[in-house]
């Protein structure tokens, strides 16, 4: 029997695993695993390809030892930032509510997770050591077709752009994602809270539209800048000294 080739998927919380898992899930008809318990992406119907039933596609927001593949899904800081900071609102972890709260409720993910800006750097480190792909999760809500083709090839099991095609139609017409409670559609946030302008600018950059000149020069100076550079989220070392957009 042919080996079975493990890849893990890595990222900082709410970076799209779970998007990236429920394409998976539709591709393979099979639950997608995760490194913590009673985290599976279930699976709604039969596979569409037998090509990937030698792949384990494995969810972790840890860097895990050994030498297999890995994704890295990477998202822009300051947006998985805040979303991570809704997610653990809605769990009741926190308190944070307002936006003049902003740059301290930064402090609190980080002490608690650990920044973005350490996570990217350990995940660019271990590029050295071993295979790495960096993907971007602005790519996998934007070209998901084109993003699945890269993941794929990476595994060395490409799949013919119909498969690709149909995958994506079949996401697009499941609103489980948008279901889940703890994904914030079905919470209706204070007016002017930092979820609400979440809210209202979900599909677009909502940090522009929530990070103060504190909260700005909070993220630069933990190191968060050359990152977002490295990645091409800003073009400019001083973005973090621009004025914020309006509420």
């Amino acid at each position: 029997m042919p080996s079975r080739k493990r890849i893990f998927l890595v990222s900082y919380p709410r970076s799209g695993s779970t998007l990236l898992r429920k394409y998976f899930a539709l591709l393979q008809g099979r639950p997608q695993p995760s490194v913590y318990k009673d985290d599976i992406v279930d699976a709604a119907g039969g596979p569409l390809t037998s090509a990937l039933d030698g792949v384990d596609l494995i969810k972790s927001h840890q860097l895990p030892g050994g030498h297999e593949d890995i994704v890295y899904l990477v998202r822009d800081g300051r947006n998985a930032t805040v979303s991570f900071l809704y997610m653990k609102f809605l769990f009741g972890n926190h308190r944070f509510s307002e936006p003049r709260e902003l740059r301290d409720a930064l402090q609190y993910i980080d002490v608690d997770e650990g920044s973005w800006a350490r996570h990217v750097q350990a995940g660019l480190a271990l590029g050295a050591e071993r295979r790495v792909l960096f993907l971007k999760y602005e790519d996998l809500t934007r070209r998901p077709e084109w993003f699945l083709r890269q993941l794929l090839e990476f595994a060395g099991t490409p799949l013919p752009p119909c498969v690709l095609d149909e995958c994506v139609r079949l996401e697009k017409q499941s609103d489980a994602y948008m279901r889940n409670p703890y994904n914030g559609f079905m919470y209706r946030p204070q007016p002017g809270s930092i979820y609400e302008l979440l809210m209202r600018h979900r599909t677009g950059d909502y940090w522009r539209y929530l990070f103060d000149a504190a909260s700005k020069r909070y993220f630069h100076d933990q190191g968060g800048t050359q990152f977002l550079l490295h990645f091409g989220y800003e073009e400019s070392p001083d973005w973090w000294q621009r004025p914020s957009l309006p509420r």
